[in-house]
Formats: structure tokens, sequence, C-alpha cells
């Protein structure tokens, strides 16, 4: 006699449908039971009027991606950059509510009565913001010293008003001017992080309409 082997068939198209809902409800499921993130608005960091930085060192921007970097370490808020593309931003420069000169940092001090930032921040429907203006930065002659003076300003964009604000002077040294400010960048980035952070936290545990 002959023996037949027979191939088991594999699952039908309908429970491969079945299997493939059931994955997504549970991951679905997973992500609604993850709680909400408050959006934190960071607009980076700024030279200040009495502040230079050779062009070549793309001091602002570098210092801007990297405090951005440090406050993504602290997990408890959703960090999203400011940026002139946004299409918020972008909507609002086109239905003119928004003046273009607001743009340029840095972002601290007001318009009218309004701060700045949380202007900025409610057109990004942020719930926080935070900036960095460096106040003062001097290298010295050989470029491997430097010193700098840092300003961070922490809003609650909701209440627009300022809910903390913390100064610094930090000193960093390196082979040469470029990796001076390397150091000095990532001290500023660290430090304004951890300042930030901590700031929110105290103003958070406060009693409402404190």
């Amino acid at each position: 006699m002959r023996s037949v082997s027979r191939k088991r068939k594999g699952p039908t198209v309908g429970i491969r449908t079945l299997l493939a809902l059931l994955l997504l409800i549970v991951a679905v499921g997973a992500t609604a039971q993850q709680p909400r993130k408050p959006v934190l608005i960071s607009f980076g960091v700024g030279l200040g009027e009495r502040a230079m930085a050779p062009q070549e060192l793309r001091f602002e921007s570098r210092a801007s991606t990297a405090f951005r970097k440090a406050l993504e370490g602290g997990k408890e808020y959703r960090i999203v950059p400011f940026s002139r593309t946004h299409p918020s931003v972008q909507r609002a420069l086109l239905e003119r509510t928004l003046p273009s000169e607001l743009l340029l940092p840095p972002f601290t001090g007001t318009i009218g009565t309004e701060f700045k930032v949380v202007r900025l921040a409610k057109v990004m429907r942020g719930e926080f913001a935070v900036s960095v203006v460096v106040d003062r930065l001097t290298f010295s002659d050989d470029g491997k010293r430097v010193s700098a003076v840092l300003i961070y300003e922490v809003y609650d964009v909701e209440k627009a008003k300022m809910v903390g604000t913390a100064g610094a002077t930090l000193e960093a040294s390196g082979a040469d001017q470029a990796s001076t400010a390397d150091a000095l960048i990532e001290a500023l980035s660290k430090k304004g992080a951890e300042d930030t952070l901590a700031i929110l936290e105290e103003y958070l545990k406060k009693p409402p309409g404190k």
C-alpha cells in the first residue's frame, strides 16, 4: 500500500485577520494606558546683546540641540523644540496673527504685556516652555578658556506667566576654541535641564491658584 502524507493547512485568511485584530487591540490598549505627557516647548539657547561667539562655532544651534536632548532625558515631558517651520507657526505668519520679529532669538522678554515665549508657545499648543539666554560669553585670547553667564526662564503657557528663573555662571576649558565651546555646551545643557525640571517640579507641587 502506498502511504499518503497530508500537509496541514495553515490558518485560514479569516483566522489570520482575527489574530491581527486582536494584536492591534492589545497594542492600542497598552498605548491608551500610558499617561499623557505635558508638552514642554524648548526655545533653545540664544545669545544676548553682550554675548558673541564666532560664527563657525554654530554656538546657538548646537547648544539648543544639546539642551533639548538633555531635557528629553528627564522623561516627564514631551519635549518639542520651537521651529519657525512648524505648520502652526507658518499658518500664524500667513494670517498675520504673529509678527515675524518674534521668531528671532533670544526669546526672553515681552511683547507689550505678553511674554514672547508664551505668545509663541501658545501657537504650538505647548503647556510649558523654557528659554535660555547667554547673557555674557567670554573666550580667552588663546581660546582655551571660556566663561558664560546664563539665564533660564520657565513658563506656564496656559496661565501666561513665568513660573521660575535660574541663573548660572559656568566656566569651561579645552585644547582650542572649538573644544572649549563643546565643553561649555555640555555643561550649560546639563545645568539648564536640571534647573528647568527642578523649577517645574516645585511649581507643580504648589496648590492650584498659588
